[in-house]
């Protein structure tokens, strides 16, 4: 073979290089809108990956909120149980209670967990609390909490503990 043989092309290679401009046109709109939907899509993984870094950096803590939600209760039930007369020792036993659920509440506020208090009168959320018990009652209307019986927490947006309520009725 000489050497012109080499560096002859097949006609349909030929053909494909000296194609119209018009194809050449419409093979840049197809790659220009293949460019456009593959930087949408890592656009949009880039939106889910920080989406996920957020989660786990503001719900990696929920299981030990969960766990210091029982430490706030029963630093509650403590102070709830009080003696009528008590002397200095156990005023400043009671002094030490008092101040350990106070910090314990500024860090449940500088960590955003919240309390869910529902009081008489408020409407039952099932999205916020659990009802305990119903009574029939007709001085409110179905539905409506009459008890707190266990105070609810939340992580920012997050529910960790419903709040515990007795629920009215109708009769």
């Amino acid at each position: 073979m000489t050497e012109e043989e080499n560096t002859e092309l097949p006609e349909e290679e030929v053909a494909e290089v000296t194609a119209p401009e018009e194809n050449w046109e419409a093979q840049a709109a197809e790659f220009k809108d293949k460019m456009l939907r593959m930087a949408a899509e890592t656009e949009n993984m880039r939106r889910r990956y920080e989406k996920q870094i957020e989660d786990a950096r503001d719900y990696s803590v929920v299981s030990f909120a969960k766990d210091l939600v029982s430490v706030m209760d029963n630093l509650s039930r403590a102070l709830e149980h009080l003696p009528n007369e008590m002397d200095e020792t156990t005023k400043n036993f009671v002094l030490g209670v008092e101040m350990t659920k106070a910090e314990l509440a500024r860090v449940f506020a500088k960590h955003r967990i919240i309390s869910i208090e529902p009081t008489l009168g408020d409407k039952f959320d099932y999205n916020l609390h659990t009802a305990m018990l119903q009574a029939p009652t007709d001085e409110h209307e179905p539905g409506t909490v009459l008890q707190l019986m266990q105070v609810g927490y939340k992580l920012k947006d997050r529910l960790l503990r419903p709040a515990a309520v007795s629920v009215s009725k109708g009769l």
